[in-house]
């Protein structure tokens, strides 16, 4: 049987943490086999210059094309996307993955993720997380998330000084319950991109 591969391009290498959520989106859709390459090293300047470059070392037949919405509307990221990839003519499909803000406000739907990201699963102390309908609102999604983890690991003193949040925030998308991420509009938005791919791939099969 045929097996689909889809690559994933982000803005930052810290942004690999997307990688268990193109996984979900794929294990959901997909009606066959698949495979996920990252396209490591690739993250800097613009999409014009990289896709091509990405799309002959990591050939697909799928791209995931991230980019954080920071203080712009997800359309006007949607829309420079849609640009870039006409400009150069990719001949590849594509999905526009674009969190408000940054890529942080995704992982700030699971306590319990949290928590065992942060080595302290059983931990009970306060994470002051906000409610789905307001993390989209976040100004600074990432130090809440940050903020989150160092409570979450209830790590005090010098080992509160040894503890790398940026380190666990990859292990948050790992645990998470990923289908928590469609109380959020701008995964949604991804989502309904990924259906609407495989119901006409289906069709050409």
């Amino acid at each position: 049987m045929r097996t689909l591969t889809a690559t994933l391009v982000t803005d930052g290498t810290s942004d690999r943490t997307l990688l268990p959520v193109v996984q979900f989106l794929l294990d959901e859709w997909s009606p066959i086999p698949h495979r996920i390459l990252f396209a490591e090293g690739l993250h800097r300047g613009p999409l014009t210059a990289r896709l091509p470059r990405v799309l002959q070392l990591y050939p697909c037949d799928l791209l995931f094309i991230h980019r954080d919405a920071e203080a712009a509307p997800p359309a006007t990221r949607q829309q420079e996307i849609e640009q870039a990839a006409k400009q150069v003519r990719i001949p590849t499909s594509h999905i526009c993955l674009i969190p408000v803000r940054m890529t942080e406000s995704w992982l700030l739907l699971d306590s319990k993720a949290i928590r065992a990201a942060a080595g302290n699963p059983d931990g009970n102390s306060p994470l002051q997380l906000p409610p789905p309908k307001s993390i989209e609102k976040l100004t600074d999604p990432k130090a809440k998330l940050f903020e989150a983890l160092v409570s979450a690991s209830d790590r005090t003193g010098r080992r509160k000084r040894q503890f790398k949040p940026e380190a666990a925030r990859h292990r948050v998308a790992e645990l998470m319950d990923l289908s928590s991420l469609r109380l959020i509009p701008s995964f949604a938005h991804a989502e309904a991109q990924v259906k609407q791919f495989f119901e006409i791939y289906g069709k050409r099969a």
